[in-house]
């Protein structure tokens, strides 16, 4: 729940780049798992492709000594060897030369039957002598005897023996009376190894028996060969891993290897991985580098969807606001040539329309607030002018000539304030003294049967302009309304009050007032000032109030704790509805 408030919260843009994202990532990571699996399958494919080639060579060489060994079997089973053997020393010289020589006949043959053959001979016990394609008939002892002097009958199963760089093929027959010994080419054995691992840098090639101790290598590095030894160590050796690989320093090495059963050896082969997989490394660069360009595209469409779609948005947004505070000066200024710009020339268009319409509304209000003034002006109570004449007339005849004096000034002061012609509006201590010279004349009217007591007006706010005639009709109200018998003593009470910008002058009376439903219909209608179509009274002074500084400020009635009715006026200066 919390995640989809905080979604609601992000900006258009910001969602636009989430979505994005959300794309992208998938695609990302399908993209990633093709080129592993890619990458495991062509790996795959070529540790394979190089067992097979080992399996190939492996099998070629098995071939090639299968024949080599059968080729020494049946050089056991000659006759001409066999009798050469059973005669010895006995035989005489002329039969020996031709047994001799019919035996050298058959080495060389068998000397030329293979490539991986270079010397082939026989030893014959009861003869004292070798004869071999190399040195011909030599009396024992001697080099060649040397190699199969150590040669045991009882390990039938290691035909092949390695002594001093040379590898044997070694073979007996009548209790070790025959010994028939091939020596094998080692450069042929390197020459075949050669073509595994030529092509590539760092490789190499070796043939080694199970103690891993009589090997033939090519190209090999010593390290990589022990590392290949204490792996073979570590498993059964007659059962080796097809391929494994070891790590030498920070390089790692893919090792096949495949049994040569006739020889009783195996064939072994390292290749440097980075070799091998070195194409796939490029994927794997590419792919970093796709990701970057990835990553720098989702900046630059953030940047772009930023600038070309937030920051407009915004700017329209924070007009908008600027509106709804009120304020018709700011215009957007730009003028682009797309949707934005559509947008923004529209805008400005309403704001002076907005303008337009305020203006003539607002001319049409105080045109209306003039011509309610004048029309107040021409409603003044013929029988207040009457009445105010009939009283300086009745001072007069008492003989008290300072009070009729007071009261044709007081007079004289409040219908100069009302018939005044020209502005609308008046300073805030004019109004108030124009309020307070009805006040004596109601007070001397009444027959000093009215008391007023009236505060001064704060000077902090006399300079302030406000409607004409707003205070005056409220203490009307409080005299004609609260005193209607006229028989009764009473109290006015008129305040004044201004704080942070606020005007507040209340008139209290302890007449008898309104009460109930008839005071709860006029503080309905003072609620709805500006809606009222009366243009006289307490609703009037509220409406013109509303009208000039918003819809807080106003008349307000309530209950007196005077026990009659409290009329209060209240402007906030700062807030003008103009």
């Amino acid at each position: 729940m919390k995640s989809w408030k905080a979604w609601a919260k992000l900006h258009v843009y910001q969602k636009v780049i989430f979505v994005f994202v959300a794309l992208v990532i998938p695609y990302s990571l399908i993209n990633l798992w093709m080129n592993l699996e890619g990458q495991k399958y062509v790996r795959g494919d070529i540790t394979d492709s190089t067992q097979s080639n080992v399996n190939f060579y492996s099998r070629q060489l098995d071939d090639q000594m299968s024949f080599i060994r059968n080729l020494q079997l049946q050089l056991l089973n000659e006759p001409e060897l066999q009798k050469l053997n059973f005669l010895g020393k006995q035989i005489n010289e002329f039969d020996s030369i031709q047994l001799v020589n019919r035996v050298r006949d058959r080495l060389i043959a068998n000397l030329n039957s293979s490539d991986y053959l270079v010397n082939v001979g026989v030893y014959i016990k009861s003869f004292g002598r070798t004869i071999s394609t190399q040195s011909g008939i030599t009396p024992v002892p001697n080099a060649e005897y040397d190699v199969v002097a150590g040669y045991s009958e009882l390990q039938p199963s290691r035909p092949l023996y390695y002594r001093d760089g040379k590898l044997f093929f070694l073979a007996s027959a009548n209790n070790a009376a025959i010994i028939a010994y091939f020596q094998l080419s080692v450069p042929r054995f390197e020459e075949t190894l050669r073509p595994l691992v030529d092509r590539y840098g760092d490789s190499g090639a070796l043939l080694a028996d199970d103690t891993f101790r009589s090997r033939i290598s090519f190209k090999t590095k010593d390290e990589v060969v022990k590392l290949i030894g204490d792996r073979i160590d570590a498993k059964m050796p007659d059962q080796p891993d097809a391929s494994f690989t070891v790590r030498s320093g920070k390089q790692t090495y893919l090792v096949t290897n495949s049994r040569i059963s006739t020889l009783g050896l195996t064939l072994f082969t390292y290749l440097n991985q980075n070799e091998l997989t070195g194409q796939l490394r490029t994927f794997n660069i590419w792919y970093i580098v796709l990701s970057i360009v990835s990553i720098v595209i989702i900046v630059l469409f953030s940047f772009s969807v930023n600038l070309m779609i937030h920051k407009p948005l915004k700017r329209l947004i924070v007009s908008f606001k600027i509106l709804e505070a009120d304020s018709l000066i700011r215009s957007t200024g730009i003028r682009p040539n797309n949707e934005f710009g559509y947008l923004y020339r529209n805008f400005d268009q309403m704001v002076q329309r907005l303008k337009l319409s305020i203006r003539e509304n607002y001319e049409q209000k105080i045109a209306l607030q003039h011509s309610e003034l004048k029309q107040l002006q021409s409603q003044i109570n013929p029988h207040f002018l009457y009445n105010s004449f009939f009283n300086i007339y009745m001072i007069c005849r008492s003989g008290d000539m300072e009070q009729a004096s007071e009261m044709a000034r007081r007079l004289g002061s409040y219908y100069q304030f009302i018939t005044r012609s020209g502005k609308d509006e008046a300073h805030l201590v004019d109004e108030y003294r124009h309020a307070l010279d009805y006040c004596e004349i109601q007070s001397i009217r009444f027959s000093n049967r009215i008391e007023v007591e009236a505060d001064e007006l704060p000077a902090s706010c006399a300079a302030y302009e406000v409607p004409r005639i707003i205070v005056q009709p409220v203490v009307e109200n409080a005299f004609e309304h609260a005193f209607e018998n006229g028989r009764r003593r009473g109290h006015v009470y008129v305040r004044a009050a201004f704080e942070n910008e606020v005007l507040r002058i209340s008139v209290e009376d302890d007449g008898g007032g309104l009460q109930g439903e008839a005071l709860q219909a006029l503080q309905a209608k003072l609620a709805h000032a500006t809606e009222a179509h009366e243009k006289t009274g307490l609703i009037n002074v509220g409406r013109r109030i509303r009208l000039k500084f918003g819809e807080t400020s106003g008349v307000f009635v309530s209950r007196s704790e005077q026990g009659g009715l409290k009329a209060e006026i209240v402007i906030h200066f700062s807030e003008r509805g103009y």
